[in-house]
């Protein structure tokens, strides 16, 4: 299966991107491609994780719903044997959409040219403003867009945040996927033209084609370079563009783009560096759990923001890898709210969702279960204490509640009264270790160890794990 999951997964771009578009979460250009990434973590992360970020009694309502299975009214009484016969009897087959976008190298060289170029005339030549690359997240509304290119000049237009640009960008350079030109045209171009983006540019590798649209009482025109190739870039005051040059550089992508591509005036105003004001985010209070219901949810900006990992594909021990298991996770929670745990279901046969269930109800019921982990967390507990100077340390999280572990639990350590140096580096006691929360996470391969610090501000989660109850060690 991992061959085969390999081939699928090789389908996706160095191009593809993970927006919030209308509450949902929009993978490579399409709501399609946004189902296949989820099918393909389910393939490689497995259904038990799936399970695990929706309530048992939401998913044995969304068997009941999809596939007619019996109701289970009461989890402490299902009938195990009846609902097993009831799966292997489902006649259905997943159906897995195929990958529809085609990526090229043409398309990466020229953004990244592109981008460079405009780059050279934001930062280190004109000073004309600021470019940034694909991956990086432009809000508008509620709305997370991630453009190939934006260019920017600051206030009152736009606000530069640590993770996100807020506000209509100056100018914004979109590249089209062959096979996703409606998600494009028909979704983002109306998003950008109702948040005030002046400039928006269409750039067609495989039609070698850039169209130029400005925006002209709340809708796009078509713009035309005059007869010597000439456009005037209206949002950037004194900047020139000649959209023809960029396809006749695709040789040679090492001299100065920008002196050819654009013409800057010798008057054009220039900006000092523009400053990110801050995080723009409170990611105390960011979600703990994710919201899923058997209908879609609607995904909140900050929520987003705090789930959504860095957009770089890649396969690692036989699964995809986006962000590591923290990205993995966020991907998934988020794409359950997208599409809402009734259409879920759809991306297995009924057995194994069923299975699933039984091996989650069973780990509940089974007072053992976590007898491994408590032994990991005395371990560690005796590790720590002979490495460092604290007053208490104790077990909170996954470990002290009663719902059973999982395939995102994490084992949590709290420890009070941690000695510090003045260098806000953790004091260890002579010959230790540094940094105890590094160390700690080293401890083991299989579940993740946290530590906290509870001498210090606690972020409202942080808050919220301690107040659902600890046990001392």
């Amino acid at each position: 299966m991992s061959t085969n999951l390999l081939d699928e997964y090789c389908a996706w771009s160095p191009g593809s991107k993970i927006e919030l578009v209308h509450g949902q979460l929009i993978v490579g250009d399409s709501l399609t491609h946004s189902r296949r990434l989820l099918y393909q973590i389910l393939l490689g992360w497995g259904i038990d994780a799936i399970v695990a970020l929706a309530p048992e009694k939401l998913w044995w309502q969304a068997l009941a719903h999809t596939f007619a299975a019996p109701t289970v009214a009461n989890l402490d009484e299902i009938d195990t044997i009846s609902i097993q016969q009831w799966a292997e009897q489902v006649n259905f087959s997943v159906e897995n959409p195929p990958h529809s976008s085609r990526w090229c190298w043409a398309y990466s060289q020229l953004r990244q040219a592109l981008n460079l170029a405009l780059f050279s005339l934001g930062m280190r030549y004109e000073r004309l403003g600021q470019a940034l690359g694909g991956g990086f997240v432009h809000r508008l509304g509620s709305h997370g867009l991630m453009p190939d290119i934006v260019f920017f000049r600051g206030e009152p237009r736009n606000c530069l945040y640590e993770y996100y640009l807020d506000g209509a960008a100056d100018v914004v350079v979109e590249f089209v996927q062959p096979g996703c030109e409606t998600y494009l045209h028909a979704i983002k171009k109306p998003i950008y033209a109702a948040a005030g983006v002046p400039e928006l540019w269409i750039v067609d590798v495989v039609k070698r084609q850039i169209e130029l649209l400005r925006l002209v009482e709340g809708s796009y025109k078509t713009q035309t370079p005059d007869e010597a190739g000439r456009y005037t870039v209206e949002s950037i005051p004194g900047l020139t563009f000649f959209p023809h040059k960029i396809w006749l550089a695709q040789d040679d992508w090492d001299y100065p783009l920008e002196e050819i591509w654009f013409e800057v005036a010798i008057d054009a105003p220039r900006l000092s560096k523009i400053p990110r004001v801050g995080e723009g985010v409170d990611w105390s209070k960011a979600l703990m759990k994710f919201p899923t219901a058997l209908a879609p949810v609607k995904i909140a900006f900050d929520d987003y923001l705090y789930w959504c990992p860095e957009a770089k594909f890649e396969f690692v021990d036989g699964r995809p890898d986006i962000g590591g298991r923290e990205g993995i996770k966020g991907l998934a929670g988020m794409l359950l709210m997208t599409f809402g745990l009734t259409e879920v279901v759809k991306l297995a046969h009924p057995r194994d969702w069923v299975r699933s269930l039984l091996e989650h109800c069973t780990k509940a019921k089974d007072p053992t279960h976590k007898v491994s982990t408590w032994k990991l967390a005395r371990d560690a507990a005796t590790f720590l204490r002979d490495h460092y100077s604290f007053d208490r340390i104790a077990v909170a999280g996954d470990l002290v509640s009663a719902e059973p572990l999982n395939s995102w639990s994490e084992l949590i350590l709290v420890v009070w009264g941690l000695a510090q140096s003045k260098s806000d580096d953790f004091n260890p006691r002579p010959g230790g270790y540094t940094r105890p929360q590094e160390i700690a996470a080293q401890l083991s391969s299989s579940l993740p160890i946290r530590l906290v610090d509870a001498s210090n501000p606690l972020t409202e989660s942080e808050q919220q794990i301690l107040q659902a109850g600890f046990i001392e060690l």
